[in-house]
């Protein structure tokens, strides 16, 4: 155990969450512990959703992997970057101790998640500077050093003040705050900017990790599907922390169909 990973919560680096009879990878027509019905709904023409989906749908995993620049492994697909927030801060905070980190005014998903958590929140608003709202780098570092920040949630753009990150102050970060704390790049409005993704930083920190949505540029917000990108042992920790079928099977089909070439062609338009 090194890295990021010993950021994770001691008692959940060794935890198997539940093991469900799409994950066990099991064979065969009848899946006797599934409990699925034999029979398709009278309203479900197509006779699909009888069964469980699955937890990860390989196929959307690897076309988001394949559109953020990240392999399969380090990406975990949520219902909305919400649930992946969530997931960072019950797997890596410890309830009562941890801090989470965030930068008003900004998306209220991570006080939320970290109040749920009994995570103590620490703020450092953004200045008011010339060119608009930016954060302020050296106290972001100094309050997550003094303040026990065990996630730091770097908005890039900014909501609402629209401002990019560059890449050369989110990586100050996550060098100073190398094995106290994951600093998280939430990209939800990436498309609309032309920072270059710090998913171009994992290679060299483990310690950051990037959500990004199908909500905002590609107009898919009814059908849930978000995700966090980081290293894959984390990635395979916050899964296991994860509900059983997450996905379903019709907002993964739309997802799909809303990411085929000719969509994206489109939607970039």
């Amino acid at each position: 155990m090194s890295g990021v990973l010993d950021l994770v919560r001691e008692d959940l680096r060794g935890f198997a969450g539940y093991a469900s009879a799409r994950s066990a990878k099991i064979e065969g027509e009848v899946w006797l512990n599934a409990n699925e019905s034999a029979w398709a709904n009278p309203g479900d023409a197509a006779a699909t959703c009888r069964r469980y989906p699955e937890p990860q749908p390989q196929a959307l995993r690897e076309r988001l992997a394949q559109l953020y620049g990240c392999t399969a492994e380090q990406l975990l697909i949520g219902r909305g970057s919400d649930e992946a927030i969530d997931l960072l801060v019950r797997a890596l905070c410890v309830p009562g101790r941890d801090a989470v980190l965030y930068t008003p005014p900004v998306f209220g998903m991570y006080a939320v998640s970290a109040r749920l958590q009994n995570a103590a929140t620490l703020e450092v608003p953004l200045r008011d500077e010339e060119a608009g709202l930016a954060p302020d780098i050296e106290a972001i570092i100094a309050t997550a050093r003094h303040g026990n920040a065990r996630l730091v949630f770097l908005c890039s753009p900014s909501n609402p003040g629209g401002q990019s990150i560059p890449l050369a102050q989110v990586e100050q970060v996550a060098i100073a705050l190398r094995g106290q704390a994951l600093v998280v790049v939430d990209e939800a409005y990436a498309e609309f900017a032309d920072e270059p993704s710090a998913v171009s930083l994992l290679p060299r920190h483990d310690n950051i990790a990037v959500l990004r949505t199908l909500s905002k540029a590609h107009a898919l917000a009814a059908v849930r599907i978000g995700c966090v990108i980081a290293d894959a042992g984390l990635i395979a920790v916050l899964r296991r922390c994860q509900a059983p079928y997450p996905i379903p099977a019709p907002c993964s089909a739309l997802a799909m169909d809303g990411l085929d070439e000719a969509a994206l062609a489109r939607t970039r338009e």
